[in-house]
């Protein structure tokens, strides 16, 4: 008699499709990410800044309350000071469709671009969790042996950078908004800031797909965690270097900067050079601080180069695709 029963047995259990594998490598990749002391940090701090934001967006919407603590606190303020804080409210009394807009739009343009560098900061630290240690460990070919393909496995490795960048860029922008609002004095604000939520989502969704790409490309130059991360660091820092370069010699040189460019496609998105001439329409003093910006500024908020930003991007991409269709693939 056999000690195992060799008769054909129905299996009951349950089936599990494609995409909980993917979840599974998705998953695990973030999960080895958030066991780094210094990504936790990142995270915590992200989330410390989307509490910084609420509570300007509560201050903002404060203004409209006649006895709240925030108009008696103007009140025992210098007279320069109570003056702006007055045409500030009363900008926002009169019309709430306008500057709810234009304030959310502003605060969420310069608290989404401050969050990128906490945000490449957290892709460094990633850099070896994606791709990096599994060429190391040849764990590719475990991967491949477990009916997962090679476009499954790069899916779940995006997803795993993609997450990270949930945790510290679009999850923290979008809790601010809804708290914000949550908060704030009239149920409109919801209806009048829509189009700061709107520019936001797509902002970051179309930078989180650019950076996860990037991200998985310099992941698969090499099998050594440092030398990776090193990579990142140095396009990153490198890239900013040039831009005070590229104004002074060859102007095509500031598109080697994938910050830069996604400076610029913040710029064409958030569209706040329309935000600032009705806050210098409609706020005189506010009008005077606008002009003390450097003139260079300015008109790089009135015409923000998309075009050069997105050829400079899709190369960048194109690039990083190609590492990975050479470097990624069963031995």
């Amino acid at each position: 008699m056999a000690l195992h029963d060799t008769h054909y047995k129905h299996w009951e259990g349950r089936h599990l499709g494609i995409w909980s594998r993917r979840a599974v490598i998705a998953g695990q990749g973030l999960k080895s990410c958030l066991q780094v002391r210094w990504m936790r940090y990142i995270v915590t701090l992200c989330w410390a800044s989307a509490l910084l934001q609420v509570f300007l967006l509560f201050f903002l919407g404060q203004l409209l309350v006649a006895d709240s603590i925030v108009v008696k606190w103007l009140s025992n303020l210098n007279p320069r000071l109570q003056a702006v804080g007055a045409a500030l409210t009363g900008w926002l009394e009169q019309h709430p469709e306008i500057s709810v807009r234009t304030s959310f739009n502003l605060l969420f343009y310069y608290f989404t671009s401050n969050l990128l560098t906490l945000t490449m900061i957290a892709i460094a630290i990633s850099i070896p969790h994606l791709i990096t240690r599994d060429l190391s460990s040849n764990a590719i070919i475990v991967y491949s042996s477990k009916a997962i393909g090679r476009f499954d496995y790069l899916l779940g490795k995006f997803a795993t950078v993609v997450g990270l960048m949930v945790l510290t860029w679009l999850g923290p922008a979008c809790a601010a908004w809804f708290t914000g609002n949550l908060l704030s004095p009239n149920w409109h604000f919801f209806w009048h800031s829509r189009l700061a939520l709107g520019h936001t989502l797509l902002y970051l969704g179309s930078s989180m797909a650019i950076l996860g790409i990037l991200a998985l490309g310099v992941s698969a130059i090499s099998s050594r965690a440092k030398a990776t991360t090193s990579l990142w660091v140095a396009m990153w820092l490198v890239g900013n270097a040039l831009i005070p370069i590229a104004h002074e010699t060859k102007p095509w040189l500031k598109h080697l900067s994938f910050s830069y460019n996604l400076e610029q496609l913040g710029l064409a998105v958030f569209q706040i050079q329309n935000d600032f001439r009705a806050a210098e329409q409609n706020i005189p003093f506010f009008g005077d601080m606008i002009r003390t910006i450097r003139e260079q500024s300015r008109s790089t908020f009135d015409a923000p180069n998309l075009n050069g930003a997105l050829l400079g991007l899709g190369a960048m991409m194109i690039i990083s695709i190609v590492i990975i269709v050479r470097k990624v693939k069963p031995e």
